[in-house]
């Protein structure tokens, strides 16, 4: 690997694990509060799985294991665990959980001494009102009601800059440090904005301020991580016309053509997007839903579209795709991969922290076995997965999603 490839790519994840810090804490606090680090310090020396874990809490439902696998994944990344893997008598993948050095400190044990107690006070709205002042003073009203839990506000307008809208202050205290967080662990019924806001994000997305903001905070991101694409992935030679569905104001797309300028582009999101979106040569912009139809191409990009939506909702995009290609065509997903075993790293912290940020759109990063069963739900599909680099970033084809 080049070494200034190496060290631009170190800096990007330790520039995004800094963004990401909010959500570190945010576990931490849940998993103080639920007594997890008791729970498998009691269990078996073998290690403990996310459904042995459930099983000791007071709420179940469905999705909790799977919730709980994915907070258990991020503490395990950050050294509070550590992580293996064993397949079960189903044939199945899945990770046994053991408290590392670092994680026997946040045991509550009155004769040993503990942090739990440190991190609850740090995490207690008296500190976090003071390291948040100044925008609890311009939003004081309105983050009193999110986090006393008075009826919500129906309205994004204001609330978000980039920075606040994905780990910032208020997004902290609103949507990791309150109870919410706690509580979407535990709750089956409504993801965290839903019981912050009083209506999921997307619907928030109707605001145009947070629209636009978000549409420019994703066309920002999508330049770093499309460069690192293009450098490492050569699947976009001899497409003669490519769908970009999800693709915000065209900026990924418009990367992509100025490489391949032979590719016929065509630009595919909601129309609050595509109203914002300028002119790039060979690009053509549609305004649709993924969810009813997408236009027609040799292939088509779902660059960070499946990891905001569940199983089902990915099933639907899928199928849609399928629709729209030819019998040779390809599906491009370009996603995070989540590790199967957990370890400290500062790639695993990321792509775990990600994960669990996803909570706020209902979304999760899968696993390649994941992305295999999610293509392969309704028919049987060919796979192919390439890693690019050490940021995990996934260009996967599935091709043949049956209808």
């Amino acid at each position: 690997m080049d070494s200034n490839y190496a060290e631009e790519n170190n800096a990007f994840i330790y520039a995004m694990n800094h963004l990401l810090g909010p959500v570190y804490t945010a576990v931490l606090k849940v998993a103080v509060e639920l007594d997890l680090f008791e729970i498998i310090a009691k269990a078996s020396p073998v290690g403990v799985t996310a459904s042995d874990v459930a099983s000791e809490l007071p709420t179940q439902h469905p999705e909790l294991r799977r919730r709980l696998d994915r907070m258990l994944c991020l503490l395990a990344s950050n050294s509070f665990l550590t992580c293996s893997t064993r397949t079960n008598e189903d044939s199945q993948t899945e990770r046994l959980y053991q408290l590392s050095p670092v994680g026997q400190y946040f045991v509550k044990d009155e004769n040993k001494g503990s942090l739990a107690f440190l991190s609850t006070l740090i995490s207690h709205r008296a500190y976090v009102d003071v390291l948040y002042v100044r925008y609890l003073i311009i939003w004081s009203c309105k983050i009193e009601m999110f986090i006393n839990e008075v009826t919500p506000v129906n309205s994004f307008e204001g609330l978000y800059v980039y920075s606040v809208m994905i780990i910032g202050p208020e997004c902290c205290v609103v949507c990791f440090v309150s109870l919410s967080f706690k509580e979407i662990l535990c709750d089956f019924d409504k993801g965290i904005s839903e019981k912050v806001h009083g209506m999921s994000f997307y619907e928030g997305m109707a605001d145009p301020m947070l629209n636009n903001i978000f549409n420019k905070a994703m066309a920002n991101l999508g330049i770093i991580e499309m460069k690192k694409i293009l450098e490492t992935y050569t699947g976009f030679e001899e497409i003669s016309s490519l769908v970009d569905v999800g693709g915000g104001i065209g900026q990924n797309l418009n990367m992509i053509i100025s490489k391949y300028p032979s590719i016929k582009g065509i630009n595919f999101d909601l129309p609050r997007v595509i109203q914002n979106a300028p002119i790039y040569p060979g690009i053509q912009h549609f305004e649709g839903d993924m969810f009813e139809s997408v236009p027609k191409g040799d292939a088509i990009l779902l660059k960070a579209i499946l990891h905001n939506w569940s199983d089902e909702k990915c099933t639907k995009i899928l199928t849609n795709c399928y629709k729209a290609l030819p019998e040779n065509g390809k599906v491009i997903v370009v996603d995070f991969i989540m590790p199967e075993a957990v370890h400290f790293t500062e790639v695993n912290k990321m792509i775990t922290g990600m994960d669990n940020l996803m909570y706020v759109v209902d979304g999760i990063e899968r696993t390649e076995k994941e992305f295999e069963n999610l293509c392969q739900r309704r028919s049987r599909s060919s796979i192919w997965c390439q890693n690019s680099r050490d940021s995990n970033a996934r260009c996967q084809n599935p091709s043949d999603y049956g209808a």
